[in-house]
């Protein structure tokens, strides 16, 4: 039997940063460009502040019945059956997810680096390793995230200091971007950027209490809001808004263009390190938590058999783009822009039916 196991704050944090940051490394940073111009470092403060007010319903939830994951309390809310719509609605949309992400980083993996082998080929290999963390357990996953975080941080300053010779200040200008009324609109919108933090209510049993979920929770979006600003930033000294909406992964390009002459050039593999690595943490995550959504709703308590069927479901899923143009405007942009109805409602769903049927769970021990 698969036990998720207890782990600590700077696990749960690790996990969830890489999970929710581990995205401006990819198609994102063009396409908020693209959206509001270089006003896109701000904008994203925006969908951090947006996404902590939503995270504050799913704390007022987890601390309203102690000790529970947010499957457990929509059972006790809602009910087993209309429970089991609710979690298989948020179960397949975080798998989808998982799919769309494994996706961009195989079309953009094969732009840059493997242009002729199959999208097919580079899933297949990317899957075996989410195959292995998804056998060896959340808290595997979890220790495994803290262990990487430090190596894929010391990464990401070094790009960021050897790219400051590209840095051009004047690229900051025009600060408003295309309006300051389209750059707030968009950045209410686009706060499914930081979604995934409602995991922490999936995995809250595996943590220590709703007020370390607090912790968590604030920590990791702080964390990832400071983080992606300063990547957008950083991304927009290096390249004109004109261009930089063109560029695929504006942070492998970036990389791409280090050059102090032939000792220390072209530094794409460092990049190649930080993606790789940050893409199986947050994969395996995503499609943990939807594991573990599936086998609650089935009562199924070994979760060893399922992970094969779920990862050729995930495959499935992940094979439906036709090319990098669906990836890219259709379903990464609509997942940004509309992900967070299936992020956020559900749980302010949940909370407002347990304070009018008056449902709570037991007051935890200090």
């Amino acid at each position: 039997m698969l036990k998720e196991g207890k782990f600590g704050y700077h696990e749960a944090i690790s996990l969830l940063l890489i999970t929710i940051a581990i995205n401006v490394f990819f198609t994102s940073p063009a396409v908020v460009v693209q959206i509001v111009g270089n006003a896109g470092w701000y904008m994203t403060l925006v969908s951090m502040l947006t996404a902590i007010f939503a995270f504050m319903f799913l704390y007022l939830l987890l601390k309203r019945f102690p000790n529970k994951n947010i499957m457990e309390i929509a059972d006790l809310v809602l009910g087993k059956w209309v429970s089991a719509v609710f979690l298989l609605l948020f179960g397949s949309f975080l798998l989808w997810t998982a799919s769309i992400n494994i996706r961009e980083f195989t079309e953009v993996l094969k732009i840059y680096v493997l242009p002729k082998s199959p999208p097919s080929f580079i899933m297949i290999l990317f899957l075996i390793t989410i195959i292995v963390l998804s056998f060896l357990g959340l808290e595997t996953i979890a220790r495994f995230a803290k262990f990487i975080i430090y190596i894929l941080g010391a990464g990401f300053v070094l790009v960021v200091i050897l790219s400051s010779q590209n840095f051009e200040i004047r690229n900051l200008f025009p600060l408003l971007g295309y309006g300051l009324d389209k750059t707030l609109i968009h950045g209410l919108l686009r706060s499914s950027f930081y979604g995934e933090i409602v995991i922490i209510g999936v995995i809250a049993s595996s943590l220590q209490g709703y007020k370390e979920i607090k912790r968590i929770g604030f920590s990791t979006l702080l964390l990832a809001g400071f983080f992606t600003s300063f990547s957008l930033l950083v991304f927009i000294f290096v390249f004109p808004y004109t261009v930089g909406q063109e560029i695929t992964s504006p942070m492998y390009e970036m990389a791409a263009l280090i050059n102090y002459g032939g000792f220390m050039q072209r530094m794409e593999p460092l990049f190649l390190f930080l993606w790789n690595f940050g893409s199986f943490v947050e994969i395996s995550f995503l499609f943990y938590a939807s594991l573990m959504i599936y086998c609650h709703i089935f009562r199924i308590d070994d979760k060893r058999p399922i992970i094969l069927p779920m990862v050729t479901t995930l495959y499935g899923l992940s094979l439906i783009p036709k090319s990098i143009i669906d990836v890219i405007s259709g379903f990464v942009q609509t997942l940004r822009s509309w992900g967070w109805i299936f992020y956020y409602i559900p749980n302010v769903i949940i909370l407002i039916i347990a304070l009018i049927r008056k449902k709570k769970g037991e007051s935890q021990n200090v």
